[in-house]
């Protein structure tokens, strides 16, 4: 499925197609990593951020974006893999009307990939109801795009957080 707006593509594969939601959730106890690179135009930033404990949903949060620069991505993707960590977990990916609930058995779970077109940022989140099975989640967010003009194809940048 794909659902697009003014600016910007939503698509999200796995066991179901869901929407997704750009504010930051608020966690009391996070775990997080992250990964820069600089390129001529700027620094490459990405990163991963779950909670580390919890006890019935665990929160994750995922950015890539062009930092330290006045120019401006042609398209910027983050690509964000949930994957749960034991017998069984749910992921719960949602924004404002629609939402969807994922049950699986084994990792990855969800991947999720939401294309911004002329813009720096792109967040994700969500949350993540493992069952008692489980012992955690793992989130990994990679960026790719095109650089602003003549600069090309940019991949490969990862940051993941998590038990695998």
């Amino acid at each position: 499925m794909s659902l697009r707006t003014k600016g910007s593509a939503v698509v999200a594969t796995g066991l179901a197609a869901v929407a997704l939601a750009t504010a930051a959730p608020t966690a009391a106890h996070a775990a997080s990593s992250s990964n820069s690179a600089s390129v001529p135009y700027g620094t490459l930033y990405v990163s991963a951020y779950e909670c580390n404990t919890y006890v019935t949903s665990c929160s994750w949060y995922t950015k890539v974006q062009l930092q330290n620069s006045s120019k401006v991505m042609d398209s910027i993707t983050n690509t964000t893999k949930i994957s749960s960590n034991g017998l069984k977990a749910t992921v719960n990916i949602s924004k404002k009307e629609a939402s969807a609930t994922i049950t699986g058995n084994q990792t990855p779970m969800v991947t999720v990939r939401w294309t911004k077109y002329v813009s720096n940022l792109v967040e994700l989140h969500g949350e993540a109801r493992p069952s008692w099975t489980a012992v955690g989640i793992t989130t990994q967010a990679c960026m790719t795009g095109n650089g602003p003009g003549s600069y090309g194809a940019l991949s490969g940048l990862c940051a993941k957080i998590g038990l695998w």
